[in-house]
Order: C-alpha cells, then structure tokens, then sequence
C-alpha cells in the first residue's frame, strides 16, 4: 500500500494566518480568545470568541481570481487562506502558484510543478450562515405593514414595477453560502483536477475529510491532496445556536483568554471560534522524487458514531475509543507507543469526561502519554477544530516538542497534561481524536517521519 504523508501546512487561527502563527501561540502558552469584535453581542450570555485576524482575500489569490473574491464567505476565505500557505508550505508549482509568481519561470527555487489531474481537495465545511446585513436589505423590501415577512411578496413583486423581496439579492447569492464552495474555490485557484469531495459533519469534518483523501492516495487515484477545514461560527446565528445548546461558557467575559478549561475541573464551558487549516498529502514515493519536506506520515484512521441525539455526547466513551482503536489497529501499534494525544477537549463538562472515559479504556498502560487540548486556545472553530490540532500534531512531531495545555491547570481524572512546553522529547506518534454534536467521531494517528 502507498504511504501518505503530509509536505504542507497551512492555517488560519486566532494566533495569526499561518501554521507557524498557530505553533508559536500555542508554545507560547496564551490563549487567543478574546472579546468578541465581529458583532455587538451586548445581549447575549457569552461575549467572547477566537476571533482570526484582519485579511485581505485578494492577497491570497491570483490577480485574475481577485473578482471571485466578492462571492465568498468568511467560511471560504479561510480556507482559500489556509490553503494558499499549504501550497507555499509544501512548495508546490499549482496554477494559482504560477500565476501569483509570474510564470514558472520566476517560482522560487525548489519548487515542482504538479500533473493537476493528480491532485484532489477534500475539505471540511460547516453551515455557512448568510450574511444577515445583507439578507435583512431584501427582507425589508418583503414587509407587511406589522413588519411582518410576506412570503408573497418575498418571491414577486406587490405592484408592477417594484422588485420582489428576492430580486435585491445578487444572482450569484447562493454562491456564498453552499457548504462546497471551500473545495470548489480552492480547487479553481489550484487547478486541482483529482478527485474532491466536501464533508459536512462538525468538528470531525476534518479528519474524516483526511481519511477519504488519504485512500484516494493510496488507491492510487491521486498523487497529491489538498485536504483539511474551515468554519467560522463567530456570528449571531453561531453564538445563538451554540447558547442554546449550553455548550458555552457565560463565566468568562472579564477575563477571556482564561474562559475555555479544556479537561479542566473548573470547566464551565466552551467559546465560539473561527479558523481551520488546509494540508498538503502526498504519495511517500513522490515527495521523496521532489525532495519535499515531510512534517509526519499518516499512520492509521479511525471512525464511529455515537448514535446519540443531536448535541448529546456518549457519556460511556465508547464510541470515541472504538476509533481510536480503529486508528492504532490500522497504524499496527499499541496505545503505549503513543507519547501524544490531542482530544476534543472543549471544555463542556460532560463532552471531557467521555472524552477521558475514551482515553482511560483504550490508553490503561504506563507511562501515560502526554493529554493536550487546544480548545482553550482557539475556541471551537467548528469544522475546522481537527484541522488546527492536525496541524499542531505534525509541527509537534516535526519539532519534537509537546505544547501546553493551556487552561488546564487542575486536569481530570490524572491525565498527563503539560503545563509547559516539553522540548527534545522523544515523539513517534501522535493521535488526534474529533467528536462533533451530531454524533460523528474521527481519529488520526501520525507517525514521526523517518
């Protein structure tokens, strides 16, 4: 069987727009949350989140592709952005690269071109809430005299000569909004011709994004993958849903980047968030022809369901230990070669104590391996939380360094966790479990490169 192995990175984060951003905030051992800047969100119980810095999209894309850059949502802006530094990472020669270069001519040294029919994309994508400035500007044209929404008038205009509540929105609208439009962009940009798919299933999207381009590798339908996820949920919408839910924590609002306790006995409960990040897969053998850097290989996968309610975890933890042993079965080793592990970690009460229930029945050998979570550094970014731990596993393995766990300073049940970075330790494998609110669980374990 090909091995797959990552030769890319690329991130965008509370801690800045590059993988590097998110390595060094999180060594740093400071939290990016803070207030919540994107909304005045005075009446709602929880006013913090990990907000991305300011961008420009258009330094991100090709000067032909600057247009495009009007129908995009937060949503695909970050994973244009992720993916542009994955590219640049891995130093691959993609149209988008090309042409931002100025021909092949003028690329960096050490750079290879790509058979575009040989790379895919498979991208982790979140609901993408509409704009609500500009969806309100077509509802006010749809008014009763109560202000009240009039469906009729909604879909065709009232009198001749007036436009329908719809017809204020652009044709192109939809466009923004449609889940598969991170790929799609992306794709475009890169000229990815492989296979491509879009995976909607929280914040496990991204590992299972992962699996599904990694055995397109291995099966030999593609070379090469852009691969990850993105969302941001730093939006009314997102902060009503997740308040709903009681999934955040209402405690923190003086003193945001201490809010979020991930594994933590003082946990009240998690924080919005927005980022992601895209990665570069490869075909071992390719990589090697290139002479790529190789930041860690995949070495197993693993997935289940809880088949629990929407927004109810498995309070037993099997279902997260049945793809963590799916994972370490597939990588054919036993839990205590693992030295890291980087669970959901949201700092939900009930979510971390399955999530050590999980860890304690798959990991019950000595010496216990290291526990981070990086929620309390980000916040959940939805479907693009995997990616950013992904990322941070690679740049651990890479670095030989284990991060902090930031916020967890009184962890559960005697999990490991370091309060301080670990540099010069001995890593070889890394597991990166996911649980999204739907039930869905995907894990990944990599392997230090030799």
């Amino acid at each position: 069987m090909r091995r797959v192995v990552i030769t890319g990175l690329g991130a965008v984060s509370p801690f800045g727009l590059s993988a590097e951003n998110l390595w060094q905030g999180l060594i740093s051992g400071k939290s990016g949350i803070g207030p919540l800047t994107s909304f005045n969100a005075a009446s709602f119980p929880s006013r913090i989140a990990g907000i991305v810095p300011p961008f420009k999209t258009t330094d991100y894309v090709p000067k032909s592709y600057r247009k495009a850059t009007k129908i995009m949502a937060r949503d695909i802006e970050l994973a244009v952005i992720a993916a542009d530094g994955a590219v640049r990472s891995a130093r691959l020669a993609t149209r988008g690269m090309i042409e931002t270069f100025g021909g092949p001519q003028a690329l960096p040294a050490g750079w290879k071109t790509v058979d575009p029919t040989r790379v895919g994309c498979n991208i982790g994508a979140g609901l993408i809430c509409a704009d609500l400035h500009e969806m309100t500007s077509a509802l006010v044209k749809a008014r009763n005299p109560d202000l009240s929404l009039n469906l009729a008038t909604w879909g065709h205009p009232a009198e001749p000569g007036k436009t329908s509540g719809m017809e204020n929105l652009t044709p192109l609208w939809l466009l923004k909004y449609l889940p598969n439009m991170l790929a799609c962009h992306v794709s475009i940009i890169h000229d990815t011709q492989g296979p491509s798919n879009t995976i909607t299933c929280g914040q496990a999207s991204a590992g299972l994004a992962l699996m599904e381009a990694c055995r397109t590798i291995q099966r030999g339908n593609a070379d090469v993958a852009l691969v990850g996820g993105c969302e941001s949920v730093t939006h009314p919408v997102g902060l009503m849903r997740w308040s709903l839910l009681n999934r955040l924590t209402i405690t923190g609002n003086e003193d945001p980047t201490h809010a979020c306790k991930p594994l933590d006995k003082a946990a009240s409960g998690t924080v919005i968030g927005e980022g992601g990040a895209v990665l570069v897969l490869e075909d071992l053998e390719s990589a090697r022809a290139r002479g790529a850097v190789i930041y860690a290989e995949i070495a197993g996968l693993g997935a289940s369901a809880t088949g629990q309610p929407v927004g109810q975890c498995d309070s037993t933890g099997e279902s997260m230990a049945y793809a963590m042993k799916k994972a370490l079965s597939q990588a054919a080793i036993s839990p205590d070669e693992v030295q890291l592990i980087i669970p959901p970690g949201y700092g939900i009460t009930a979510a971390d104590a399955a999530d050590i229930k999980a860890i304690h029945q798959v990991f019950s050998s000595r010496p216990k391996p290291w526990v981070v979570g990086l929620r309390g550094a980000t916040g959940d970014c939805g479907a693009g939380s995997q990616a950013l731990d992904i990322v941070a596993a690679a740049m651990a393995l890479h670095q030989q360094t284990v991060p902090p766990g930031i916020n967890t300073l009184h962890p559960l049940d005697s999990i490991n966790v370091p309060h301080t970075p670990q540099a010069g330790v001995q890593l070889q494998h890394v597991l990166v479990a996911a649980s999204s609110m739907a039930g869905q669980n995907s894990t990944v374990v990599l392997k230090k490169y030799v």
